[in-house]
């Protein structure tokens, strides 16, 4: 952890170091002149745009570890961010030129040859210096594993041919970071294999995690059982350690799974491997997804709140039961949380029946719960939770304890669920209907894994314009 912090810290010098150079070099391009002096009077504006470009860089994950994938792929998204920031740029110094030249209906007005000119040259350097300090840091990085300086330790489950071959890659590859320190298995007595040590079994992975300083763990094998998984990711699983928190755990992917597209692969080597519970979501798409949710959620409860109130007093008056119901879900990484709901059902409806999902014609639904449920109505107070953080717009409906510890058991990587916020709406609230039997909840679990692997903006806004057209036909509603 201290090594991948100092790695970072680094990383944002050297980038500090290449933006400001940027500038005072399209500077001595444009003008053929540079002294002290020019460093003194510009000072300033350079210090302005290297703060705004390494928080661009940061927001466009920049940041995050890139020393182990290719150096095109980092290349490539270098190349789009600044791109993308000259294209924001070109904007604000040519706004007022934007304007005039929509009213007039003249287009390339709006590309003032001097505005055009500078940013070109800055442009050019941005991409040269940006480029060359980011492939000598890879060149930098790339040395000290070879040397085995700041390498990350792995472990590798399972003594089989698959993880002799896992190792066997590893170690023909040095210079991605990659330190094989053992192996952890059950089925085996013996304290080596393929020349390394036995470092224990799945139940000392704790242990084995802090005495070893693992970075992360391999699940060499394929399997049919989700059983182990699950009991590895729940031994990694403490929030007051940090290091166990912090163990990325691969696994080697069926070959289903890849041809599916089930689980997106990291290429390790020539091994595709699942990363589990990896957050797909870029660091500023969360922050905009965030933003997001909580601008929708006032839209939805304050202007409408009128119309929400008689939606109470007519669901308090029908019955004489409360308006609201609530219940104890279980949120993101598995923490407890209070949802809310319109109540659409007759009050303590599973006090003889126990926890059971509603069924088609279901009898302890109310005729005004029908309505409610057949246009989303009654999940309206839930905006109340994402204004609270405890859920999001978009993301798997949050399901109580008792059928999590029931589900885990039956449907492979139901667990991977907990690592979303959980969503008013989802991908499998738009695909699939209401959960009746146990075949429609392992559907919807593949479609809020699709989702997790695939999780974008771009997604999120296609799935809420699915849901309104759901409300609209009343399609999938019970």
């Amino acid at each position: 952890m201290g090594n991948r912090f100092i790695e970072k810290l680094f990383v944002i010098l050297c980038d500090t170091v290449a933006v400001s150079a940027a500038f005072f070099l399209a500077f001595w391009l444009r003008y053929d002149f540079f002294d002290t002096e020019i460093i003194k009077t510009y000072a300033a504006p350079a210090a302005i745009m290297t703060v705004f470009w390494i928080v661009f860089y940061f927001f466009n994950g920049l940041y995050r570890d890139w020393f182990s994938e290719s150096r095109l792929d980092e290349i490539i998204v270098v190349s789009r961010t600044i791109f993308l920031g000259l294209a924001i740029f070109f904007c604000m110094l040519s706004g007022e030129r934007i304007i005039e030249a929509v009213k007039a209906g003249s287009i390339p007005d709006i590309f003032s040859l001097a505005h055009v000119s500078i940013l070109f040259s800055y442009g050019l350097c941005l991409l040269l210096t940006a480029t060359l300090s980011r492939l000598l840091m890879h060149s930098l990085y790339q040395g000290l594993y070879k040397q085995g300086i700041a390498n990350q330790n792995i472990a590798v489950i399972g003594t089989n041919d698959s993880g002799m071959e896992i190792v066997k890659e590893i170690n023909a590859f040095p210079q991605l970071g990659y330190k094989i320190i053992g192996f952890i298995d059950d089925s085996t007595e013996e304290k080596e294999f393929c020349g390394f040590q036995v470092l224990g079994k799945i139940a000392d992975i704790p242990t084995v995690i802090k005495e070893r300083k693992l970075s992360g763990l391999i699940i060499s094998h394929i399997t049919n059982t989700t059983q182990e998984i699950i009991e590895i990711m729940k031994l990694c699983d403490n929030e007051d350690d940090r290091r166990l928190r912090n163990v990325t755990i691969y696994i080697v992917p069926s070959l289903t799974d890849v041809i599916c597209g089930n689980f997106k692969t990291q290429q390790i080597c020539s091994i595709p491997l699942v990363v589990l519970l990896k957050e797909h979501l870029p660091r500023w798409q969360s922050q905009i997804k965030r933003i997001f949710d909580i601008v929708i959620a006032i839209f939805a409860l304050v202007p409408f709140m009128p119309v929400w109130t008689v939606v109470g007093l007519i669901i308090k008056f029908s019955d004489r039961g409360p308006a609201i119901f609530a219940q104890e879900r279980i949120g993101k990484n598995g923490k407890p949380f209070i949802m809310y709901k319109f109540r659409s059902m007759y009050t303590d409806a599973e006090k003889r029946s126990g926890p059971q999902w509603a069924t088609k014609n279901d009898p302890r639904i109310t005729p005004f719960g029908r309505v409610l449920r057949k246009t989303r109505i009654d999940e309206i107070p839930q905006f109340w939770n994402v204004l609270k953080g405890e859920m999001s717009i978009v993301g798997p409906r949050p399901e109580r304890q008792f059928f999590i510890d029931k589900l885990s058991k039956e449907i492979p990587w139901y667990t991977k669920r907990l690592k979303m916020k959980p969503g008013i709406t989802g991908w499998a609230q738009v695909k699939h209907k209401y959960d009746e039997t146990i075949e429609d909840v392992k559907m919807k679990v593949m479609y809020d894994l699709y989702y997790f692997e695939n999780m974008s903006i771009i997604l999120d806004l296609k799935i809420i314009i699915r849901t309104f057209l759901v409300i609209f036909t009343g399609k999938g509603a019970k």
